[in-house]
């Protein structure tokens, strides 16, 4: 068997793209399959050793403007050609995974399907990690609109593409991060949706801190420091905090190269300048100075734009929750809608900086109560993507059997009216 990670947006370490990849990997080579990936064309050559990933497409979701109405075409168009070279000689997979999907990649491959008319159409498996337009809510009534009937159409395609070869099982398993967005993309797609966190790494639990005063605090801000994750409210938020607030650390964290924020440099500056109870790094993290950045979190900050993320998930709330560490996160964001009702997590109420002070000093005065229900729920949170791959590969392999059983038959039958038995003579 045969798998194909596909991600246009692949290109180095930071974000979650080389997480997810990575993971990937790593849960498919327990089955024993040969995986293979296809990454962005300035994937840097760590990318490439790591990985093994072929450096393919020159467009990905964070380069789209939505503004023009012919970018859709030629972005498919030059997603389709780059997809169809790269593949030019490779064996067919059996499984195609899509781990941040969005209907430009969704109409490009259904086109190159098409063409190659497979007797056997591959599974997907795919993540719609964002809405249509990538920059926007979901229910935003204009901006969203042609890139809904752009999402539709490119989802048609993928699915009657997929309606070839034998056997009508299903054979597209989508997921979304969020119940929230998986609603949406249900009522847009017709299509099931799961809700399933996207591929992540798994981080080892933490080990019991070092002995320190009762109201000694780290509060950690940390990953990609694009401009809804509201990085520019930090500076103010922190010079508050820190003066009410005698013991308390901020471990800060955002790379802004590459990011939409590249002019917010200034607000890392800020931050630096705040003394020795600030530490900031803009560097790509490896995994174990990543992992132990969050082992030593009592609070993970979340101040993330609530117009974008009202139905959007999060790589980091979901590894907060499944070590256990409580977040402080803007109200309406739909990935923390979990700690809100589970009482492990504190809204930003009034989205600016004084409102993310106010939280966090709220968050520093509750915290062993919301310690105690982030233990909880972190030994209720699961990680089910052995399973989403497990079924995947099953109904590979279930496939493969009943079609090398028809083939036996077919041929069986071929036989026997080609050379029918011989009556003796009397």
């Amino acid at each position: 068997m045969r798998a194909l990670i596909i991600d246009p947006a692949l290109r180095s370490k930071g974000g979650h793209h080389y997480n997810a990849v990575l993971r990937l990997q790593r849960e498919l080579s327990k089955f024993g399959i040969s995986v293979s990936c296809l990454a962005s064309a300035y994937a840097d050559q760590e990318i490439v050793r790591d990985l093994g990933c072929k450096p393919t497409f020159t467009k990905s979701v964070y380069g789209r403007d939505y503004a023009e109405a012919g970018e859709f075409a030629r972005n498919v168009a030059e997603t389709g050609r780059q997809l169809s070279r790269a593949l030019r000689l490779a064996p067919a997979a059996d499984l195609l995974i899509l781990p941040c999907c969005d209907q430009v990649l969704a109409m490009a491959v259904a086109r190159y399907l098409k063409r190659r008319r497979l007797l056997y159409a591959p599974r997907v498996v795919l993540w719609l990690l964002y809405g249509p337009n990538y920059r926007t809510a979901t229910d935003d009534p204009i901006a969203a609109a042609a890139a809904n009937v752009e999402c539709r159409d490119a989802f048609v395609g993928l699915k009657d593409s997929l309606s070839t070869g034998a056997g009508s099982e299903r054979r597209l398993q989508a997921h979304c991060e969020t119940p929230a967005m998986a609603a949406f993309y249900r009522t847009l797609l017709d299509l099931d949706v799961q809700v399933t966190p996207s591929p992540g790494l798994v981080l080892a639990g933490r080990t019991a801190q070092a002995e320190r005063p009762r109201s000694a605090a780290t509060v950690v801000c940390i990953g990609f420091a694009n401009r809804p994750k509201g990085y520019r409210l930090l500076p103010g938020a922190i010079e508050h905090v820190l003066r009410c607030h005698r013991d308390v650390t901020f471990l800060i964290h955002g790379i802004v190269e590459g990011s939409d924020a590249e002019d917010e440099q200034s607000t890392f500056d800020r931050l630096s300048a705040l003394g020795e109870r600030v530490v900031v790094r803009q560097d790509v993290l490896a995994e174990e100075e990543y992992t132990a950045w969050l082992a030593r979190a009592d609070l993970v900050l979340l101040p993330y734009d609530r117009n974008v993320y009202k139905t959007r998930g999060s790589g980091v709330f979901t590894e907060a929750q499944r070590l256990g560490i409580p977040v402080i996160a803007t109200e309406g964001c739909a990935f923390a809608q979990p700690a809100f009702e589970g009482g492990w997590g504190v809204e930003i109420a009034d989205y600016t900086s004084d409102g993310v002070a106010r939280a966090a000093l709220a968050a520093l005065g509750r915290l062993e109560e919301l310690s105690a229900r982030a233990g909880i729920a972190a030994r209720a949170a699961s990680d089910t993507l052995d399973i989403v791959l497990g079924d995947a590969v099953d109904a590979v392999r279930t496939r493969a059997s009943a079609g090398l059983a028809g083939r036996a038959r077919r041929l069986i039958g071929r036989n026997f009216r080609a050379r029918p038995f011989a009556i003796p003579d009397a």
